[in-house]
């Protein structure tokens, strides 16, 4: 059982220690430079908790968010927050 689905683009911080290693796409067939960075967790046979780093291209990173439900990358970099000044004036 997996769990603990994440995907990050390459300019992240936590995704730019990766990046010596990343120089084509996970996927078997697919030569195309990675954009992208897939994560999840997994529990060996032993017990051990491992978890995956995959680098991914665009599509194949399209494909990995709409099978397990993930917002893309970035997507609500835009949107801030709202002060809790706006917040107190909701709740009254």
């Amino acid at each position: 059982m997996a769990w603990g689905y994440r995907l990050e683009g390459l300019g992240s911080r936590s995704a730019a220690r990766h990046r010596e290693a990343n120089r084509q796409c996970a996927v078997g067939s697919c030569a195309t430079c990675p954009l992208y960075v897939s994560s999840y967790k997994y529990a060996r046979s032993e017990g051990r908790v491992v978890t995956v780093t995959r680098p991914l291209c665009t599509k194949h990173a399209m494909l990995f968010s709409m099978k397990y439900s993930l917002a893309w990358p970035g997507m609500f970099r835009r949107v801030r927050r709202p002060a809790a000044v706006t917040w107190m004036a909701l709740a009254a």
